[in-house]
């Protein structure tokens, strides 16, 4: 068996952000204040709006939809529903497109995720969410992480594979300062009773994380921190599976 402490020394681990669910907030665990986003139904509405946060947190939920200021009048929202009925809109512009799932959005708000590339108030940053075109270097990294959740006991199903790349001023990034949340509509299809989900992460290089989650309560979805772009490939396995990777 592989240890913890060797996974956590190739860079295996990350900690995900819990969703909230609620109706109109809720207090996470660790005491953070998680605000619903608005409740809507168009996937591709480019609505600006200009309301000031009430806090910095990059909680899964925080000032999500009707906090969102975009750069530009070209957003495309592909946004994610809770089990709730909650609307949640990107945070970031970009081109979010991919439809094998129910929606991708960046939860963390825009002064956070700004901070988290180092970067100043009059900054671009876009974020784009593709259907993958991963080559076979990828996919035997993506096999390599569910070969490292095999050797701690975990039989991982991959589900849906999406490439998110980000940049700054037009410029790639691969890695950020400090984490942002992204939340991931998870597809019926894929959904399953007694299942929990994670997320493979595979950069530049062959790096491989694993991704964990922890909106256990809402099986519609995923949300997961990450301070990496590339290709991301969901998992699934029977619930408590993931619990060591937490």
């Amino acid at each position: 068996m592989v240890s913890k402490k060797v996974l956590k020394n190739i860079g295996v681990f990350a900690m995900a952000v819990m969703l909230a669910a609620a109706p109109v907030l809720a207090v996470s665990a660790n005491g953070s204040v998680l605000l619903r986003a608005g409740v809507g139904t168009d996937a591709t509405d480019t609505t600006t709006d200009t309301k000031t946060p009430a806090a910095t947190s990059s909680s899964p939920v925080s000032q999500t939809a009707k906090t969102t200021t975009t750069n530009t009048a070209t957003l495309r929202k592909n946004p994610v529903f809770s089990a709730a009925g909650d609307k949640l809109v990107s945070s970031v512009d970009g081109a979010y497109k991919a439809k094998s799932v129910n929606g991708v959005i960046v939860a963390t708000i825009k002064a956070d995720v700004l901070a988290a590339f180092g970067a100043g108030a009059d900054a671009t940053i876009v974020v784009d969410v593709l259907e993958t075109n991963h080559g076979p270097a990828a996919e035997r990294s993506i096999n390599d992480g569910l070969a490292i959740l095999a050797a701690n006991q975990v039989e991982a199903v991959k589900g849906p594979v999406l490439d998110i790349n980000a940049y700054l001023n037009g410029q790639k990034v691969i890695d950020i300062n400090t984490p942002i949340n992204i939340v991931v509509g998870i597809p019926e299809s894929f959904r399953q009773a007694g299942y929990e989900y994670a997320v493979i992460l595979v950069q530049e290089g062959g790096r491989v994380s694993i991704l964990t989650d922890e909106a256990s309560f809402d099986t519609t979805l995923i949300s997961f921190n990450t301070t990496g772009f590339g290709v991301f490939a969901i998992v699934k396995a029977p619930a408590g599976s993931f619990d060591s990777y937490k």
